[in-house]
């Protein structure tokens, strides 16, 4: 479900007592969030009362069902927010069934009167499991999808749309290269050119260059254009940006950037038609790039960093006892990436 359609919904007042807020892009998962903190209940009163804010890191599932079960004060509904859920704490080798047992036996018979929004970032949860099929029953999914960088105009364009502003595609564009994957950031950019322009004011060039100006943190992206470029210098730089900033760039957020863009390599080694990168999602901007990286990235080789990405996938979420940091794993990956061989 759209994350448009939900917050729609709850302005029609059509509520769920479960929603299960998960995926790859934080950024949508914090829209519906705030709208849920901010707007469900308009009388400040009834908020103190019944609505309750906590964070994954602070809290266990058994707490989370105790406080989902409490009853409201003086108003028909009870809103209990978990932010960063999946920061609660998870026992050394425990398995997702058993992690999620004590929600998934709640979902039997939810509390109608609490709505139960659990914002699980960067992470989805497995579509087979018996939490999954609990939640799909009585609940409400939402999975946020991964922004690539090709389609940042067309998201910058609708946010200059909803803020009735007008944005041509050459400054669209100019203004995703300035920021990078980043739709909070965007946002915030989108909400400076509110206060400078009139309604259906036009946002120039000249504008983006000196409100934005031409300095961006590291993304994800430009770790995998490091690596299709074997720049080991850039990698270090970026992965010293991201050993300074975890919590933002954590490991699960990076690893599926990193294998989309050698799963691009892939593709483009069994593709008949080498020439037309555009159907790979490789544009004009990465175009040099990607031919100099599918020359020195084989079919053999790019296979075996196929395996070594989904080696570390497992590694990153604890398999056989791994307990190396996140970034720590990135450093090894990347360093075996750029000097892989057959």
């Amino acid at each position: 479900m759209p994350h448009r359609v939900i917050i729609g919904n709850l302005q029609k007042k059509i509520y769920y007592p479960f929603y299960l807020l998960e995926g790859a892009e934080p950024y949508f998962i914090d829209k519906i969030s705030d709208y849920f903190q901010n707007h469900f209940f308009e009388d400040e009163g009834l908020r103190d009362f019944n609505q309750q804010v906590v964070y994954g890191r602070d809290v266990r599932m058994e707490e989370i069902v105790s406080m989902a079960k409490e009853y409201p004060m003086m108003s028909d509904h009870r809103l209990l927010i978990v932010r960063e859920a999946q920061d609660i704490p998870k026992s050394p080798g425990q398995k997702e069934a058993d992690y999620f047992s004590v929600l998934t036996q709640y979902l039997q018979q939810p509390q109608m009167q609490t709505l139960l929004v659990f914002c699980y970032k960067y992470k989805t949860v497995d579509k087979r499991s018996a939490f999954f099929k609990a939640v799909n029953k009585v609940g409400c999914v939402f999975e946020a999808p991964t922004i690539y960088e090709e389609q940042l105009p067309n998201y910058i364009k609708m946010m200059a749309q909803e803020r009735r502003l007008q944005i041509d595609d050459q400054s669209a564009l100019l203004m995703a290269s300035h920021i990078g994957v980043d739709l909070s950031r965007i946002e915030k950019e989108m909400d400076k050119f509110t206060n400078l322009l009139p309604p259906d004011g036009k946002i120039q060039p000249a504008m983006i260059e000196e409100q934005v100006g031409i300095s961006r943190e590291y993304n994800g992206y430009e770790l995998a254009n490091a690596l299709w470029e074997r720049n080991e210098q850039k990698v270090f730089d970026i992965l010293s940006f991201f050993s300074k900033n975890p919590k933002n760039y954590p490991v699960m957020k990076i690893l599926p950037i990193v294998y989309g863009a050698f799963q691009k390599i892939l593709q483009y080694h069994y593709a008949v038609d080498k020439q037309n990168l555009k159907a790979l999602g490789v544009f004009w901007k990465s175009e040099a790039i990607f031919r100099s990286a599918v020359r020195y990235y084989s079919l053999p080789v790019t296979i075996r960093i196929i395996r070594m990405l989904k080696e570390y996938d497992l590694k990153s979420k604890g398999y056989e006892g791994c307990s190396t940091e996140g970034t720590e794993l990135l450093e090894e990956l990347s360093f075996r990436i750029m000097h892989a061989l057959v």
